[in-house]
This record gives C-alpha cells, sequence and structure tokens, in this order.
C-alpha cells in the first residue's frame, strides 16, 4: 500500500461521459479534483477518438481504453492498463458495467437505486433488462472496497437494498456549475430566451423529464400550474426542456390545453442557467431522485424552487424551497399561485434558495471525494485527518469511522 504522504495513482473511468447528469458529474468532479490536490496523479480513462472536455492540468495523463465498456475485453484492458500504470485506486463514477478483476482497490459511485425501486421500462423491457441490472449493482456492491453516493437517501438505500456497512459508504453532495448556473443576469438573455425559444418574463419552469420519466411525475406538475392557471384565470405559461418521453405519457394529456406550454427540447447549459435565471418559479415533483441536481441548478440561479420530498430533493433543498409531498398538487398549485402574484415572497424564496445553494460546491465534492480516496488507501491516516478536519469545521459529508 502506497504511504498516505506520496503521490496517489488514481484511474478515474471517464468512459461513460455524455450529456447526462453522469457527465456532469464526470467533467465536474474531474476539473475539481485538478484543482484541489497536489499530490495525487490522476490518469483519466477514455473511449478512445471521444476525450472529455475539461480544463487541462500538470498531475494528469489521458488513456485511451479500445475496448467497449460492457465487453469482457474492457474487463482484460482495464487490469492490464492498471498494472502497467501502478495505479493505486481505481474510481467507477457509475454503478454500472463497473471492472471486476483490477490488481487495485475499486471505489464506485452510485447516483441512485431506481431499477430496484420503481418499474422505468415497458413490462416486457422491464423482465428481459432490470434483473441483469439488479445483478450487475449487487456484483459491484460486493467487489468495491468503498462506495460514494449523491446523497444521505441514496447512502440509506445502498445499506438497506445492496446490504452495504456504512463503513464503507461516504456520502459527497454534488454541485452546480457556477459557469452556467448563477444569480447575474442581463437584458440580453432575456432577449435571446424569446428570439430563440419564445419564452419571455413571466414564466414557471419545469424539471427536465429524463431517461426515468416514469419516476419524474410529470402529471402532478402539470396538473398543479393548470389548477393555478384557473384559480388565477389566466394560462400560466410553462417553459419545459428535456426530452419528450414523459409529455409524450401523460395520463391526462388534455390539461396541457389549460396551460400556455412551451417544450423547448434539449438546450445548451447557458440557456438553461438563463431561462432559471429569469423564471418567477422552477417545479420538480419527482417520485424519487437520487440527488436532483436540477433544483440545486435553479436555485443557484435565485429561483424560487418548489419541489417534492421525493427520494433526497428535500435533503438537498434544504429550507431553500417549498416542499410537498409528490401527489399534493393542490398545496403545489396553491403555491405557485403565490410565487406568481405575490412579489414579496418571491423575493424572499429567491434569498432562501441562493442562501441554500451556497452550501455546495465541487470543490467541497473533490475534497471530500480525495478524502474517502485516502480512507481507502491507508484507513489510519485518514482517521486522524477527519479529526483534524472536525477541529476545523470543514464539511465532510458521511465518512466511516
Amino acid at each position: 500500500m502506497r504511504p498516505l504522504g506520496s503521490d496517489m495513482r488514481i484511474a478515474f473511468d471517464a468512459r461513460w461521459y455524455n450529456q447526462s447528469g453522469v457527465g456532469t458529474y464526470i467533467r465536474q468532479l474531474l476539473n475539481a479534483i485538478c484543482a484541489a490536490d497536489s499530490e495525487l496523479q490522476l490518469y483519466v480513462f477514455e473511449e478512445a477518438g471521444k476525450p472529455v472536455p475539461f480544463c487541462p492540468a500538470a498531475r494528469l495523463s489521458r488513456v485511451a481504453v479500445r475496448s467497449s465498456k460492457l465487453s469482457l475485453g474492457s474487463q482484460y484492458e482495464l487490469r492490464t492498463l492498471c498494472r502497467a500504470l501502478h495505479i493505486d485506486l481505481f474510481h467507477s463514477p457509475f454503478q454500472y458495467g463497473v471492472p471486476l478483476f483490477l490488481p487495485c482497490p475499486l471505489v464506485i459511485t452510485v447516483h441512485d437505486l431506481i431499477p430496484f425501486l420503481f418499474r422505468t421500462r415497458d413490462w416486457y423491457k422491464q423482465l428481459a433488462a432490470v434483473p441483469w441490472v439488479k445483478l450487475g449493482c449487487r456484483v459491484a456492491a460486493l467487489r468495491t472496497r468503498h462506495i460514494i453516493t449523491d446523497s444521505l437517501n441514496t447512502a440509506h438505500d445502498v445499506e438497506k437494498i445492496l446490504g452495504v456497512p456504512a463503513t464503507r459508504i461516504t456520502t459527497v453532495h454534488l454541485a452546480a456549475s457556477h459557469d452556467a448556473f448563477h444569480s447575474n443576469g442581463s437584458q440580453r438573455e432575456t432577449e435571446r430566451l424569446e428570439q430563440t425559444y419564445r419564452v419571455c418574463p413571466p414564466y414557471a419552469v419545469v424539471g427536465s423529464a429524463g431517461c426515468n420519466w416514469r419516476t419524474k411525475n410529470l402529471d402532478t406538475a402539470i396538473e398543479a400550474v393548470a389548477s393555478a392557471s384557473r384559480a388565477l384565470g389566466r394560462r400560466i405559461q410553462l417553459a419545459i426542456y428535456g426530452p419528450r418521453t414523459a409529455i409524450e405519457n401523460l395520463k391526462n394529456p388534455a390539461v396541457l390545453s389549460q396551460v400556455d406550454v412551451r417544450y423547448l427540447g434539449y438546450m445548451p447549459v447557458e440557456d438553461i442557467g438563463a431561462l432559471l435565471r429569469n423564471a418567477e418559479l422552477f417545479l420538480m415533483t419527482s417520485l424519487y431522485e437520487g440527488f436532483g441536481l436540477p433544483i440545486l441548478e435553479a436555485m443557484s440561479c435565485a429561483c424560487p424552487v418548489i419541489t417534492s420530498s421525493g427520494g433526497s430533493l428535500a435533503e438537498v433543498a434544504g429550507d431553500g424551497a417549498l416542499i410537498f409531498d409528490p401527489k399534493d398538487s393542490r398545496g403545489m398549485s396553491q403555491a405557485i399561485a403565490l410565487l406568481l402574484t405575490n412579489p414579496e415572497e418571491r423575493e424572499r424564496w429567491r434569498k432562501r434558495a441562493l442562501a441554500r445553494a451556497a452550501d455546495f460546491s465541487w470543490r467541497k465534492a473533490a475534497e471530500q471525494t480525495i478524502a474517502a480516496y485516502r480512507q481507502v488507501l491507508d484507513p489510519l491516516a485518514a482517521d486522524s485527518r477527519a479529526v483534524t478536519w472536525q477541529s476545523a469545521g470543514m464539511p465532510e459529508g458521511r465518512r466511516s469511522a
């Protein structure tokens, strides 16, 4: 085992990079890790020909992996590369398709356990695919030395469902990118939103419906906005960004006629930030989220947030958002009407959103992730550092003792 004072050789599996939440996690965490620790030598494993866009660093090396992610050849190639590079620890930022035969300790990030908790596909796909997904998660949990989760809620799920003891779990909260999600708006933003997307204030925004659209609970969100429209005697302009899957599968599509919907599809992240900065409110009604990054992005833009208590959403929202049961469309409707008609109340929730968002940062996430690496490689020294951190008042997520 390499001494704590020596350079740690960490391999980070960035082959899962894409335009989803996992891609955001990979890019932002890599940038923050490079900026946070001078003793760490980072090897970023990427798909050949598909480099991850992040800031270069002196102590960073890119390693091309030629085998496909889920192939047996990938298992052999990763093992060979880790041996050749003398890797001390391998971090997989996704719980599926993890390498199982490494010559070094494995750390994985578990973002959520939705397949264990909800039906996510049509029944025939559910029967064919989900048992293999669950098996992969269970095998990964057995093989890994340590698990990082995005939230305490997911950590509890990992303990309960996968049987992983708390001493092998660290919670590291995510953060919003301050490049795109901040409170400094401009007139040019509103002009661009109107010209490009036909959106102009006042309007509300609904959280994007991702691949697990069944858990996004978009029906409740649309019904809450429609109910507020009826109460106010006018159609509320509602901007929805992301894939169309959840909209196309609404149980009551007729309710859309009661709302002035602007479906925006996929948007550049900079435009999403502008959309949130100029909105009257942001609404996310998911039945479950492993973290719920969109509400943190909205709060970082000083946008008042109405959200559900599904999964980790209440944990992330804290006292910076209005929180309701996922099926309480009536309560959400009343909150929507209040924010749209009461400027003082809207300003109060803007301030509370910003204050809560300030509790999260990618630098903090990087420091806590590196602390988890150290805990795996040198548990006794890591525990002594934890005492120092506590005396300094530095938050450290959920650490084992």
